[in-house]
């Protein structure tokens, strides 16, 4: 066969995910601060650990207690297995192992183990559950190490390690967590709370990045704590709207050292230029400050408080007004207290709870936390301070965790908020919102008052943690139970609802798909930058005239172009999905054996006929596959498969032709001829029973996908309706604000208009006024400019030309001595003018002038002007006697 169409492998082979760049330095002698590892797995966990171990260093500083699920009935291999892979050595632990660093220790089947002064000690398995426990390894060693702990959970089935690791984050230790998309079995991984996790990492880049985390060489001293962390820190509070000043300063290096070291930058300045290139940085940063952990009852005496006095009140006064029960829960982290007071609700009110409009707001900044609070399941150790009653009747048990049920799950709308940015809900009951405020600055705290004081109807409750008070508002809150730090909305002025303090990044509601985890993988840059150049390596596969299709080592196409598409009847995506029922036109068998040699690191060519002939011809054909191995950068591991596809009907064709010359010259009987037949009778039901067969299996597994898919998009439409409901509440109290400010207007506009109506009278009145008197009245700016004249004034002069002042002798007046610019002057004073008329005839005028004053001084003045020619021509002629 010609082979002269298939391509070099390397061509085609998919870059490698780039991993973290580690810096060369001098490993130290001793490990400050890290003191133990903690490894938990359960399904599939044979070969994680494997892969973990085998990343570690031969140098690597700190024991390694591992607790892997395994059968009490049999006898275990995990450390011999183990110890082929390590370059530590590997030890079963026995009753009381002292731990020592660089070394691996292996809990034996059917027994527990508890972490106690750096000792490791078997204990009796209790219980039912799977043995040994990775929650009584993590809670063990969390009491012992505190801060100094690393706790590792890899794939697995259930929830063992999800309450161990939440006892490792309040103790201040590191939770790592295998990313679930590459867990075999993602269960046990995807049931931590996303709170408690502090790095998603692929399963081949846990490994070093316990190597970079326990590496001593980069640690901030003094003289960058003193010079840069300050100033840092109020980045980060430009950013967070939450002051880590006053945090303890070792906390917050040893935190800060741990995000340095994910992201693989070597000093703060270094660190300080990430974050403003990556943006997301900031959230990871500040989630790994704060101990974001919850419980269900958390502070039994607080919710049988709420349950005996402050509930049964707000109850009866929702049904003196509208049935309508209005709680908030804000920061309510993964859900468990937002589901409490749900139960609490749902306890009270019975079967009333149908007919009451409640309505449970639950929201926090941190949208992983709200994603997890929404599929309302958690693991049993969460259910501890639950009693038996309620868990039995709010709770359904599946799969070793407990889901709350749909009533209660009804009362409750969750969505993303920021009580610095985002507007607040109206007519709320009572806002629970425990050792939130502790985090903020004084001005924040501030906000978040006015945001409550705005949301609380007057005797709404307010309920705080147990180191929070409402000192920064406290005009509108009265105390109620001081111990609980309970308090009551009182009246007084009414409150508009508090903007947005400026600097604060406003966080819109996000769209989740259906496949978001709930954590962010510490090397999700890393992974997108490789799927970038992942995707212009496929760009060119699609030009290819051939097929070319490419397997991982499940039989999964990772990649697909359009002409093996094409060639083997493949529609829809395809991607993941099995290749040997998406090829379903090929024989099965030899399909799979040949990449299985692949797989194995053997070249395989094969010819293979297709199940439906040519439809232009109904001639058979055929294809010839060239199915290679994909090798791992160590030229040794076999990753997945590599297949070329042509279409080799032509030389089958020509090859058939001449095997029929060839049974042509033969003599066959007619029993083999009979024979023959029957075996191909039977060999073609045989086929079509396995098409049928494979086409019933991938009917069923489309069944399976779109169901699946239906449930994915219900949960969806049940996410994004609560954001909308979110929303819309922040709508209503906008709205309700407006008609505030509406109604103030309309006030004023009343009070204008009746200002309005009396100017006009009196302006009436004037003009009455004005026009009864004879002499002229003339109104003028400070600029000289005439404002309003009277009818006696209009008739003395009817063109504003006329009136050129001139003195006795008939000499015009200088500008600045005409009556009307010395009124706009401001000046009091009478005077006497005379007016030459058109045919000659002199008139003769007396003038008055007071000036008008306004707000800010005078603006012009008022002249009262007179006609005296009669008397003076009188005058005249007197003294024209007397002469």
């Amino acid at each position: 066969m010609p082979c002269g169409w298939w391509p070099p492998t390397r061509a085609l082979v998919r870059p490698r995910a780039a991993g973290h760049t580690d810096l060369v330095v001098t490993r130290p002698k001793r490990v400050e601060g890290y003191q133990l590892v903690a490894i938990g797995a359960s399904a599939g966990g044979i070969d994680a650990l494997s892969t973990v171990i085998a990343a570690l260093p031969a140098d690597f500083p700190l024991p390694v207690v591992i607790a892997q699920h395994l059968d009490p009935k049999r006898q275990s291999s995990l450390a011999e297995i183990l110890g082929r892979h390590a370059r530590l050595p590997v030890r079963i632990v026995e009753d009381q192992t002292r731990l020592t660093p660089g070394t691996v220790y292996v809990v034996p089947a059917g027994r527990d183990v508890e972490i106690n002064d750096h000792e490791v000690r078997l204990r009796e398995a209790r219980g039912a559950g799977p043995k040994p426990s990775v929650d009584r390894l993590l809670t063990s060693a969390a009491e012992a190490l505190g801060d100094k702990l690393i706790a590792v959970i890899l794939t697995g089935s259930g929830s063992d390690g999800a309450a161990g690791a939440r006892d490792v984050k309040v103790a201040g230790g590191t939770v790592v967590v295998q990313d679930p998309k590459t867990a075999s079995f993602p269960s046990m991984p995807r049931s931590l709370a996303p709170t408690s996790i502090d790095f998603v990492s692929s399963l081949e880049d846990v490994g070093p990045l316990l190597a970079r985390l326990t590496d001593g060489s980069r640690v901030l001293d003094q003289r960058t704590e003193d010079l840069q962390l300050a100033p840092f820190l109020d980045r980060l509070r430009e950013e967070s709207g939450i002051d880590f000043n006053a945090y303890k300063r070792p906390t917050i290096l040893r935190r800060l050292q741990r995000r340095m070291t994910a992201s693989g930058q070597p000093t703060l300045a270094a660190y300080a230029r990430y974050l403003e290139r990556q943006p997301d940085e900031f959230r990871q940063l500040t989630a790994s400050f704060l101990i974001n952990v919850t419980e269900f009852f958390r502070d039994p005496s607080t919710f049988e408080y709420l349950r005996k006095e402050v509930l049964p009140a707000l109850i009866a006064d929702a049904r003196a007004v509208g049935r309508e029960l209005r709680l908030w829960s804000a920061g309510c982290s993964t859900g468990e207290e937002t589901y409490s007071l749900a139960i609490l609700v749902a306890e009270l009110l019975g079967d009333d709870v149908e007919e009451f409009g409640v309505r449970i707001f639950a929201t926090d900044v941190d949208a992983d936390a709200i994603s997890f609070a929404r599929r309302g399941t958690y693991p049993k150790a969460a259910l501890a301070n639950v009693p038996e009653d309620l868990r039995s009747k709010y709770f359904s048990a599946t799969d070793g965790e407990f889901e709350i049920v749909k009533p209660i799950r009804q009362l409750t709308i969750f969505g993303q908020h920021d009580l610095g940015v985002r507007a607040p809900f109206p007519r709320i009951d009572l806002i629970l919102c425990r050792n939130v405020l502790i985090y903020f600055t004084g001005e924040l705290q501030r906000r978040a008052l006015q945001v409550f004081a705005f949301s609380l109807r007057t005797g709404g409750r307010l309920v705080l943690g147990s180191s929070e008070s409402v000192s920064a508002l406290p005009e509108y809150f009265k105390v109620e139970q001081p111990r609980l730090k309970i308090f009551r909305r009182e009246g007084g002025p009414k409150i508009v609802a508090p903007l947005a303090l400026p600097g604060l990044p406003a966080i819109a509601p996000q769209r989740r798909s259906s496949g978001l985890d709930v954590a962010v993988s510490a090397t999700r840059q890393e992974r997108d930058r490789s799927r970038t150049v992942a995707e212009r390596s496929a760009s060119h596969v699609q030009g290819l005239p051939f097929g070319v299709v490419v397997l991982d080592a499940h039989y999964d196409i990772e990649e697909i172009n359009v002409a093996a598409r094409r060639l083997l009847g493949i529609h829809g995506t395809a991607f993941g999905a099995d290749f040997i029922h998406q090829a379903e036109i090929l024989p099965a068998s030899p399909l799979r054996a040949a990449i299985d040699a692949a797989l194995r690191g053997e070249d395989q060519r094969i010819v293979l006929p297709v199940a439906s002939p040519e439809r232009a011809t109904g001639a058979p054909q055929h294809l010839e596959l060239l199915v290679r191995p994909i090798h791992a950068d160590d030229e040794r591991t076999v990753t997945g498969t590599l297949i070329g596809v042509r279409d080799a009907t032509a030389e089958v064709a020509a090859a058939s032709r001449a095997d029929d010359l060839l049974r042509r010259l033969e003599r066959a009987a007619e029993t083999e001829r009979r024979l023959l037949a029957a075996n191909e009778e039977v060999t073609v039901a045989n086929a079509a029973l396995r098409v049928s067969n494979e086409e019933f299996l991938l009917s069923n597994e489309e069944s399976q996908s779109a169901r699946e898919e239906i449930e994915t998009l219900n949960e969806e439409l049940q996410a994004t309706n609560e954001e909308l409901e979110t929303l819309n509440e922040e709508l209503q109290a906008s709205v309700e604000e407006l008609n505030t400010a509406n109604e103030d207007l309309q006030v004023r506009t009343q009070e204008v208009q009746s200002q309005s109506a009396t100017l006009l009278e009196e302006r009436s009145r004037l003009t009455s006024i004005l026009a009864s008197m004879g002499d002229g009245v003339l109104a003028v700016d400070r600029s000289g400019q005439r404002v309003m004249a009277n009818a006696a004034f209009e008739r003395m002069f009817p063109k504003i030309d006329d009136f050129q002042p001139e003195d006795d002798e008939g000499r015009p007046l200088p500008r600045s001595e005409q009556p009307s610019y010395r009124a706009a002057r401001g000046e009091a004073f009478a005077s006497s003018f005379t007016i030459t008329e058109p045919d000659g005839r002199r008139r003769w005028f007396e003038a008055t002038a007071q000036p008008l004053e306004g707000e800010d001084g005078h603006w012009g003045g008022v002249l009262v002007i007179r006609d005296i020619s009669d008397r003076s021509l009188r005058r005249l002629q007197e003294r024209f006697m007397a002469a």
